[in-house]
């Protein structure tokens, strides 16, 4: 029977596959060159990232990420899916990480783990498609790449989410391999995980799911079943992410695409830069390689693979340009993270193709070249948001940056002593990141939307003792005198360098109270600048002050509220009475 069974494989097995298998097992030098692609990528990943960890300036996302992570459980998992809507995955194992260490730098060093993890399940993944040398290869590249620098030690879900999707991907072609419920399942499981971290990441799970019913078409449904319990499971995540789409309207019917045609390849093109090759030259070898690895592949009759890996990078762009909305959503490479995996391992295979019959010394030689080629190239296709977010409001070395360790060093002091339980602090902001433990005790608000903030007002117990407002001034010059007097009795200032932090002190009886008061503080800052604002500054008050407005109105107020004198236009006078 068990030889039955290793026939049944083998024959599925493509020759190439075959042809690996005793050559693994008889030659050490095979996992000799494993083990030094992956010890190598670890190594040059980490040199890359684990500086930056102290020492890139804190940035808002972050702080969205560890605020609502560091809240009790069942809060955490209300704001998530019900106020905000997706995925709650990388928020669970960030309450995990921060009820160990709340320092605000932990949730960048688990990013780093998954960072770090993401390199052996690519090399897995390419030794499963073409042998040792294609694992090399895509382990090294996987390492090198520009999008992993970037976000290997950003504090949000983007490396947990290159993980799961080398993960999925690499479990998906041992189930191909193997054809058997429980390797179908493990693979279900793996790409459970995608759409758990990140709403992009049912794309990839919808091109697996139809590889895998175009293979399977109606055979025995016993085997079948836990799959599609998988799939059940998948419904939660689906509901959040209705949610999500709501906060942005977006849907399949008015407003325009979400990206004309030219962005939305643009999208794909910048992922697949951001994943290997940077720009220029070495962005040519690392699109004609894993083209010739997407060619080696088809000829050895690879299909279910190559149809994989063709729609996860053709279903973007098509989904980019069915889906419509009326805002503008904030796009970028990152979202195309399970891009990565896929490329550095095509990329294995053609070297792989290369190298096939020659010398130990040759395919070492053809690793170490291609490693040479991703490790050196430039930076392309993504930008770093830390450095991005210093240059538009504070400039200067990273420690002075506004998210940086000196910028933060005095607000954070203010805000240790100064935050109690159930304080209100409005919005997300680095400078509430840096406070952490103190500020997890206090209830943050967003301020990009008016349905998402005016969800969150309803877990606020009231009456509310005390308030705090941060504005990221920056270089940018304010009238104390002036702003003294705009925010009257009740609002407080204390400017820290580029930081504003105006403390109210309440009762606030109900959310209507607390929105005025933020409003005022808000519009008192801003009317207070006697220098020319920043972009990004200006962009600030609009953004929060509009959102605001709208979620004032819901109360029947007036925008701006009447209470606030200064802002209402001065009366006309009457002709002839």
């Amino acid at each position: 029977m068990t030889e039955t069974v290793e026939r049944r494989r083998a024959a599925r097995t493509p020759q190439s596959e075959r042809a690996a298998v005793p050559r693994l097992r008889e030659l050490p030098f095979a996992w000799i060159l494993g083990a030094l692609a992956v010890g190598t990528g670890i190594a040059v990943l980490l040199l890359r990232i684990v500086e930056d960890v102290r020492g890139k300036p804190l940035f808002e996302d972050e702080a969205v990420a560890g605020l609502i992570a560091a809240r009790p459980l069942g809060e955490m998992l209300q704001t998530v899916w019900w106020e905000r809507g997706g995925p709650p995955l990388h928020f669970l194992l960030s309450h995990i990480a921060l009820a160990v260490d709340s320092s605000p730098f932990t949730l960048r060093w688990l990013a780093v783990v998954f960072a770090v993890a993401t390199i052996p399940v690519c090399w897995d993944l390419g030794r499963r498609l073409a042998g040792p040398a294609a694992g090399a290869t895509a382990a090294l590249v996987a390492a090198a790449s520009p999008m992993l620098a970037v976000y290997g030690s950003f504090g949000r879900m983007y490396s947990l989410y290159a993980f799961a999707s080398a993960l999925a991907a690499d479990l998906f072609v041992r189930a191909l391999r193997e054809r058997t419920p429980r390797t179908a399942l493990a693979a279900a499981l793996a790409a459970w995980l995608l759409p758990a971290i990140h709403p992009y990441g049912a794309i990839a799970v919808v091109a697996e799911a139809l590889v895998g019913l175009w293979i399977w078409r109606g055979k025995p449904l016993r085997p079948a079943l836990p799959v599609l319990g998988v799939g059940l499971a998948l419904v939660p995540f689906l509901l959040a992410d209705v949610r999500l789409a709501q906060r942005f309207s977006v849907g399949l019917g008015g407003g325009t695409s979400i990206a004309s045609p030219g962005d939305a390849l643009g999208q794909v093109w910048r992922a697949v830069q951001a994943s290997a090759g940077g720009r220029g030259w070495t962005l040519a070898v690392a699109v004609v390689l894993a083209s010739v690895g997407l060619a080696v592949l088809a000829r050895q009759g690879e299909w279910a693979f190559v149809s994989y890996a063709a729609l996860a990078l053709l279903g973007p762009p098509a989904l980019l340009l069915l889906f419509r909305t009326s805002t503008e959503p904030g796009l970028s490479p990152r979202h195309l993270m399970f891009i990565l995996p896929l490329l550095a391992a095509l990329i294995g295979v053609a070297v792989a193709r290369f190298v096939r019959g020659r010398s130990a010394p040759v395919a070492l030689a053809a690793v170490a070249a291609v490693a040479a080629i991703v490790v050196s190239a430039p930076a392309g296709g993504i930008r770093e948001p830390r450095n991005w977010a210093n240059d538009v409001l504070g400039g200067g070395p990273a420690r002075t940056a506004l998210g940086g360790e000196d910028a933060l060093a005095a607000p954070t002091a203010w805000l240790e002593e100064t935050v109690r339980p159930g304080t209100v602090l409005f919005p997300y902001s680095a400078v509430y990141l840096s406070a952490l433990p103190a500020t997890r005790h206090a209830v943050s608000l967003p301020y990009a939307q008016t349905p998402t903030l005016l969800r969150s007002l309803e877990r606020i117990d009231t009456p509310v003792r005390s308030l705090v407002v941060s504005v990221p001034i920056g270089a940018t010059t304010l009238d104390s005198r002036r702003l003294a007097s705009l925010l009257g009795r009740g609002l407080e200032e204390e400017r820290f360098g580029g930081w504003l932090l105006i403390h109210g002190k309440g009762p606030y009886a109900d959310g209507h109270a607390i929105l005025l008061a933020t409003y005022r503080a808000l519009a008192a800052a801003r009317d207070s600048t006697t220098s020319q604002r920043k972009d990004e500054l200006s962009w600030y008050f609009t953004t929060t002050l509009s959102v605001l407005c709208g979620s004032l109105r819901t109360f029947g107020e007036s925008c701006p509220p009447k209470s606030l004198g200064w802002l209402q236009p001065p009366k006309r006078k009457r002709l002839g009475g």
